[in-house]
């Protein structure tokens, strides 16, 4: 095992001993706090891992090292389980979320970064492909050893040459082209709703 590899082992044995110490500072059962050490030992493992291949995906063709993003990962990791750690407090024996804590807050802004990923990746790739298919000629394909979103791709082909022949390329792109706009209409739609409930509604 490399440094980096007994750097997130050590860190994360680190994490869940903090999770079990202010667990029983609460005066929590045992059996609760070395479950809840356990659980937030496997998931800080195997988040800082996939966390760390979702950040360098953007950058596969870079001479960034693999080790670096899974650094930059582990830091996330930390920040994310010392507000959710810290963010919790004992009522009637059970274990609840403040309401003021950072932990919503963090919560909040990963979900606001993933729809705009997945919103963003949605119109790009959209409006891409409408202008890459517009001069290209789709032809009938046959079905293979390909993944469900192959064999959805060629089926949608196959239909569209099937009913609009050699204009098939003309109509997919205006179609892309199309869902890329709308998307683009509804993410607009979205933000602006939402700045308007949280940060605007705040400062009236």
């Amino acid at each position: 095992m490399d440094f980096t590899g007994y750097t997130i082992l050590i860190s994360v044995f680190l994490i869940s001993i903090y999770d079990f110490y202010t667990l029983r500072k609460m005066k929590v059962t045992i059996s609760k706090c070395v479950t809840s050490s356990l659980i937030t030992l496997i998931l800080s493992f195997f988040g800082t891992s996939f966390l760390g291949v979702l950040i360098s995906m953007p950058f596969e063709n870079t001479n960034f090292k693999h080790e670096n993003f899974i650094i930059i990962a582990l830091i996330l990791v930390i920040i994310f389980n010392f507000y959710r750690i810290n963010g919790r407090k004992v009522s009637k024996g059970k274990i609840k979320r403040e309401e003021k804590s950072g932990f919503n807050n963090i919560i909040t802004g990963i979900l606001i970064l993933f729809f705009v990923s997945l919103f963003s990746s949605l119109i790009f790739l959209s409006i891409k492909y409408s202008f890459e298919l517009w001069d290209k000629t789709m032809l009938l394909q046959e079905l293979g050893n390909y993944s469900l979103s192959g064999s959805i791709i060629i089926i949608i082909n196959n239909i569209l040459v099937s009913i609009f022949g050699t204009f098939s390329n003309k109509i997919a792109s205006i179609c892309l082209f199309l869902l890329g706009i709308f998307t683009l209409g509804i993410s607009c739609i979205a933000g602006y709703a939402f700045f308007q409930n949280t940060i605007f509604k705040k400062r009236k």
